[in-house]
C-alpha cells in the first residue's frame, strides 16, 4: 500500500510533535532524508537586551536576491527609519507586530535580515502558535505550529527557506491528520500524501491497477480488452477496480476508467459489467 512507508515513519514523528515548545529532532521518513540547512551550527539568536522592540510596521526594508541558493530566493532587508535607510544602516535588534486578531509577532534581526528564533503568540503571550529559526533571512530547519490549548498543530522542516522533507499536521485530538513528504532537491515537489481522520483511520489508499491502467477496444491485443474479466468470478473486478461506483442488482458500473477506442482514437471512461451468479458475465464500454 502506497501509504505504509509514511504510516510507518507518522509513528516516528509524533514523538516529537506535540511536546508545547520542544523543537524535537530531523526524522527520515522511508528513504526521504531530512537535511536541516545550517540551522544547527549558524543559529544564534540576536541577544535580548532592555531596549524595546521596534514596531516592524514603522520600518524600512529593501529587497535581496539570496544567491547562495540553489534557487534564487529573495529576502527583506531592514532599516529602522528612513534616516537608517538612507545611510544603508541595517537594523540589529528585535522587532515586534501587533496583529489584529491578538497575536503578537517577534522578529529577531541580525544585520537587517531575520536571524534567529521567529514566533507568534497567541493573545496573553503565553502559549506559542508558531515558531521557526531564520538563518540570514531565510528559514531553516523544524518550523512548528500549536493550538492555543498547546497541543500540536503541524510540524515541517526548511532549508534555505524551502520547506522539505516531511510536513505533518494533527488533528485538535492529537492525531494525525495529514502527511505530505516534499523533495530535498526540487522545492515543492510533493514524493507522497496521506491523510487520517479523527481516529487516525488511513483516508487515502492506493488506486486499484485497473483504474490507473489503459484500457482499449477494437484493438489487437486481447489482455487490454475489458473482455479480459468475461468468465471470470465476480471478486476479481473488486479486486482490480475496487468497490464499483454503481451497483443494482447484475450490473456494476465502474466510471473514471481509460478506455481508448483504437479505430477512432477516441477516450471513453465507463464501463457496465453484467454479473451473474458470482459470475462476469458480459462487459459493455459506455460512451
Amino acid at each position: 500500500m502506497k501509504i505504509s512507508g509514511v504510516l510507518l515513519c507518522v509513528s516516528a514523528l509524533l514523538l516529537v510533535a506535540c511536546g508545547g515548545d520542544d523543537d524535537g529532532s530531523s526524522p527520515d521518513i522511508s528513504t526521504t532524508k531530512i537535511a536541516q540547512g545550517s540551522a544547527s551550527t549558524n543559529t544564534t539568536q540576536v541577544a535580548t537586551n532592555a531596549v524595546a522592540p521596534v514596531d516592524i510596521s514603522t520600518m524600512k526594508y529593501s529587497r535581496r536576491t539570496n544567491a547562495t541558493t540553489v534557487i534564487t530566493n529573495v529576502v527583506l532587508v531592514f532599516f529602522k527609519d528612513k534616516e537608517h535607510f538612507e545611510a544603508k544602516k541595517r537594523f540589529t535588534g528585535n522587532a515586534i507586530k501587533n496583529n489584529k486578531d491578538g497575536t503578537q509577532a517577534f522578529y529577531p534581526m541580525k544585520d537587517g535580515l531575520w536571524h534567529g528564533t521567529y514566533r507568534i503568540k497567541y493573545p496573553g503571550g503565553k502559549q506559542t502558535k508558531f515558531r521557526v529559526n531564520y538563518v540570514q533571512g531565510l528559514k531553516s530547519g523544524a518550523a512548528h505550529a500549536w493550538y492555543a490549548n498547546g497541543t500540536a498543530r503541524s510540524k515541517s522542516f526548511y532549508t534555505n527557506g524551502f520547506r522539505v522533507g516531511p510536513w505533518i499536521s494533527f488533528h485538535p485530538n492529537g492525531k494525525t491528520n495529514k502527511v505530505m513528504v516534499l523533495s530535498t532537491k526540487i522545492p515543492g515537489k510533493v514524493l507522497r500524501r496521506a491523510a487520517f481522520d479523527l481516529t487516525g483511520r488511513p483516508l487515502t489508499v492506493m488506486t486499484p491497477a485497473g483504474r490507473r491502467f489503459q484500457w482499449q477496444v477494437n484493438g489487437s491485443d486481447a489482455s487490454k480488452e475489458l473482455s479480459y474479466y468475461v468468465r471470470g468470478p465476480s471478486s476479481i473486478l473488486i479486486t482490480a477496480f475496487g468497490n464499483p461506483n454503481l451497483q443494482n442488482r447484475n450490473v456494476w458500473v465502474y466510471s473514471g476508467l481509460t478506455i481508448r477506442d483504437i479505430k477512432t482514437g477516441q477516450i471513453k471512461r465507463t464501463a457496465r459489467f453484467t454479473v451473474n451468479n458470482g459470475t462476469v458475465a458480459a462487459v459493455e464500454v459506455l460512451p
